[in-house]
């Protein structure tokens, strides 16, 4: 029964969610007959979603609540960079059309792109039960560090899913001009990483150790070590053995 009550309560948000997301932009945009805005409400209400039936329940909770003190500020802006990212887009396909369109297949291309980026964020919050919005350690549910999955690649992976995923997103339904506040937004996210990053360092235990094994905050980084040179052996061994010989 409990069960039942949290999936009705978790399609019940979801479905606000879409549907507020969707209205608003169809009212920027002016009209629902945009194939390109249409394309990107599915897959980003799609994976919403799925993401909210995959992660623990109680990071559902934590990423719906209020938010907390640490962050906060930067939290609210990249908030408010995304919806402007969206809003921005919608107008100018809809109404202002002030800059040339996106090419058709960049566009198909660039909602791919915007379904990769949020599987690879979904990946990261099914494999980190404490992917959470605040930066804080949560103690009441044994915080640790967690380094599988893309955690092995990067130390940021759902950082790093959010910068690929709001430019793509105005090139997906199909303004040059939303890349301005995409822009912020990705801003915004770096001095979030950093701020983390230094708070982690700090507070979490086994952090520093990771950072020196996963040496890529947000891309791969690859280590190429030189093959040791065997040990040559001295030039006399290299002669001949008949030239040895009497």
């Amino acid at each position: 029964m409990k069960h039942s009550g949290r999936l009705t309560k978790l399609f019940a948000r979801w479905a606000v969610l879409t549907f507020s997301l969707a209205l608003l932009l169809f009212l920027v945009a002016g009209t629902t007959r945009l194939p390109s805005l249409r394309n990107f409400l599915a897959t980003l209400s799609a994976f919403q979603l799925a993401t909210m039936l995959a992660i623990d329940p109680e990071l559902v909770e934590e990423r719906s609540s209020t938010f907390g003190t640490k962050g906060a500020s930067v939290r609210v802006f990249a908030s408010l960079s995304f919806v402007a990212t969206l809003v921005v887009a919608a107008f100018e396909v809809g109404r202002l059309h002030s800059l040339p369109s996106v090419p058709a297949q960049a566009r198909q291309a660039s909602l791919l792109l915007f379904a990769m980026a949020l599987g690879l964020q979904m990946w990261a919050m099914v494999v980190n039960p404490f992917f959470s919005p605040e930066i804080r350690l949560q103690s009441e549910r044994g915080h640790q560090l967690v380094a599988g999955g893309p955690y092995r690649m990067v130390r940021h992976p759902g950082y790093l899913a959010m910068l690929v995923a709001v430019p793509a997103s105005a090139l997906a339904i199909g303004s040059w001009l939303a890349l301005a506040p995409a822009a912020t937004f990705c801003l915004t996210i770096l001095k979030r990483v950093g701020m983390e990053e230094e708070f982690l360092l700090r507070n979490l235990a086994g952090y520093s150790e990771y950072v020196k094994k996963v040496r890529g905050r947000l891309l791969p980084r690859m280590e190429f070590r030189p093959h040791p040179r065997r040990n040559q052996s001295p030039r006399s061994a290299s002669i001949p053995a008949e030239r040895n010989q009497p």
